[in-house]
């Protein structure tokens, strides 16, 4: 980051964003103004150097306002060589008042001049490949013991020819969190429940004489509530009726292979499953951050230079100010896999969770944080075996990680059964930091 980034304290508390800077560890000025006075303070890595009572004070004074400006000017500030706090911990003494005990335990804590910070240096991070180990014995086991913790997507198939979708593409969907349900022609067709319809003829003779029961099972897709999207995978020969099905609302058109069998239908598989994935993103719409475009551009301009390794321990070290145990886990096409954590062991033998499992894909799809779950759940017991603990307490809180607005993964924290504080901020930015997350 080389200009300057400025924005306005009523879309951020002073406190929130003393935890930002602090835990993506700049160097800079940061100055704030506000209707109680101005603040400036020299940033070494995140940190500044420990204050005197009176600063002290006056920051707190300040800090308490969320009437103003700030602005961080990044540059080269002089090594703090002495005594210092991370930002993290200056906002944590100044929200205490800034007394005298409170400057002194949290230097203490922070240690004179250490880098990375103590909480950093419990943050353990896990390789970043694919796992080879989900839970996948999980989704079976709640399949018949408590259907109701799944959550799949169910993709309604309306086929000339029913045999490529069963098998090997049934099995491979299902691994994504997809459920196939082969639908009966056009006019029978229920379409409640489905999240998308795919239509798949071989033939264009298919539907010949039956043009107004396409159509009207396309209108019927698009003003549900919330629109199903159809992908519309035939011949495509006929302009006027490609043109007719744009009309009634199809969302995506595809020629159908060239054969049955063999390469063609493998290709056409590969190339339906990633629109279908599209698809599937679009219709659950955008992670709704709640930051304004100044906010946004500070959180990525500070995170800019860095990699998946520096973003999740930044992400972690926000954490780590409101829990006692968090861990980052990403969504993957097949598998929810433990990234890093800190407070929880995390299992090294058993990293993932498969895809359906309802208590993690509710986060995903919706992009709304859970700060209550059932422990005794199996969805809850699989989570915490892969966070390596016995058992999560009921006030654990599940936070959807955003990456260009869409949601990428969940920040799993709890703070040992005791119940959770106010996370307004922190949903706001772990919303954002997901980007810095997942590459």
């Amino acid at each position: 980051m080389k200009r300057p980034l400025s924005g306005s304290l009523e879309h951020i508390a002073p406190f929130a964003l003393l935890r930002l800077v602090s835990a993506t560890s700049p160097s800079g000025i940061l100055e704030i103004g506000t209707d109680r006075g101005s603040l400036r303070l020299e940033v070494d890595r995140g940190r500044v150097r420990v204050p005197t009572d009176d600063e002290m004070r006056r920051a707190a004074h300040v800090l308490a306002s969320h009437v103003g400006e700030f602005r961080f000017q990044p540059s080269e500030v002089e090594r703090i060589e002495g005594g210092a706090l991370s930002l993290s911990a200056f906002a944590e003494a100044a929200a205490g008042a800034g007394t005298r005990s409170d400057v002194d335990r949290l230097s203490a804590f922070d240690g004179v001049d250490a880098q990375p910070q103590v909480r950093d240096a419990e943050i353990h991070v896990l390789p970043a490949e694919e796992p080879e180990n989900p839970l996948q014995d999980l989704v079976d086991d709640l399949e018949t013991e408590a259907p109701g913790e799944l959550l799949f997507a169910t993709l309604g198939v309306v086929a000339q020819d029913p045999r490529p979708w069963r098998g090997s593409v049934e099995r491979e969907w299902r691994q994504r969190g997809w459920r196939l349900e082969l639908l009966p022609f056009a006019a029978e067709a229920d379409l409640a429940g489905c999240d998308l319809l795919i239509v798949h003829h071989q033939q264009a003779a298919v539907r010949v004489g039956h043009e107004s029961e396409w159509l009207n099972l396309i209108a019927r897709a698009s003003s549900a509530d919330p629109p199903v999207p159809v992908v519309w995978a035939a011949p495509l020969g006929d302009s006027g009726w490609v043109h007719r099905l744009i009309d009634a609302g199809v969302a995506f058109l595809m020629p159908a292979p060239q054969g049955e069998t063999g390469e063609a239908i493998t290709r056409f598989m590969d190339g339906l499953t990633r629109v279908v994935d599209r698809q599937l993103q679009d219709r659950r719409g955008h992670l709704e951050t709640g930051l304004p475009a100044s906010i946004s551009e500070l959180v990525g301009a500070l995170l800019s230079q860095s990699d998946p390794d520096e973003g999740v321990r930044s992400l972690l070290s926000l954490a780590a100010e409101k829990f006692s145990r968090g861990a980052v886990l990403i969504a993957g096409a097949t598998a929810i896999r433990a990234r890093a954590g800190f407070g929880y062991p995390l299992n090294r033998e058993v990293t993932a969770l498969p895809r359906g499992v309802g208590l993690l894909e509710r986060v995903i799809r919706s992009g709304e944080a859970v700060l209550e779950i059932d422990p005794s759940s199996g969805s809850a017991r699989g989570l915490a075996e892969v966070c390596g603990v016995d058992v999560l307490p009921a006030a654990t809180a599940l936070i959807p990680l955003g990456r260009f607005g869409a949601v990428a993964g969940v920040l799993v924290a709890d703070r040992l059964g005791d119940d959770l504080p106010d996370l307004d901020d922190l949903v706001v930015l772990v919303g954002r930091l997901g980007g810095a997350v997942v590459p």
